[in-house]
């Protein structure tokens, strides 16, 4: 036989809250993050792939270019990197946003790595999208033309003394 417990004490086991005519107990309370060490074994293994995605896309971007890698006799000079460097901003993009879900679940080691490592994705490409830009449309020297450039002051004064002004 049994005996009821004291109307004093608390019931064991606790009831769930939205089921209070049912016995179960309240289920367990479990950790949500990581062990530092699987937390910075995934960020590891992550970086592996953030290296190793970019590189893979900016040789197709090199491909979608125009870019012909194993002629020796081709003329790549007229190339622009552009495509290249914005299929490598898309795999930053991609990089920053699969961090979230790594935030969602409490990995802050591997979230910081992928959004630093989506960064420095996202600044090489636009640095290298800028560069190559900058190389494919140089800026024109500028000319006065006010003043030619083959004519000679004729007292040695100032600009206003030379032929053409």
């Amino acid at each position: 036989m049994t005996t009821p417990p004291a109307p004093d004490s608390p019931q064991w086991p606790n009831r769930h809250p939205r089921h209070p005519e049912v016995n179960h107990p309240l289920p367990a309370q479990r950790r949500r993050w990581l062990h530092p060490a699987a937390d910075i074994a995934l960020a590891v293994g992550l970086l592996v792939i953030d290296v190793i995605a970019p590189l893979i896309v900016f040789v197709f971007g090199l491909d979608a270019a125009g870019y012909q890698m194993f002629d020796p006799a081709a003329d790549n000079s007229s190339v622009s990197l552009v495509r290249p460097f914005a299929y490598v901003a898309v795999v930053g993009g991609i990089v920053l946003v699969s961090a979230v879900p790594l935030f969602m679940v409490r990995t802050f080691i591997s979230f910081g790595v992928q959004v630093l490592t989506g960064l420095v994705l996202v600044l090489v490409a636009v640095i290298g999208m800028n560069d190559a830009d900058r190389t494919a449309h140089p800026r024109p020297v500028p000319v006065s033309p006010s003043i030619d450039p083959g004519a000679q002051c004729r007292s040695g004064g100032d600009n206003s003394e030379c032929g053409g002004s």
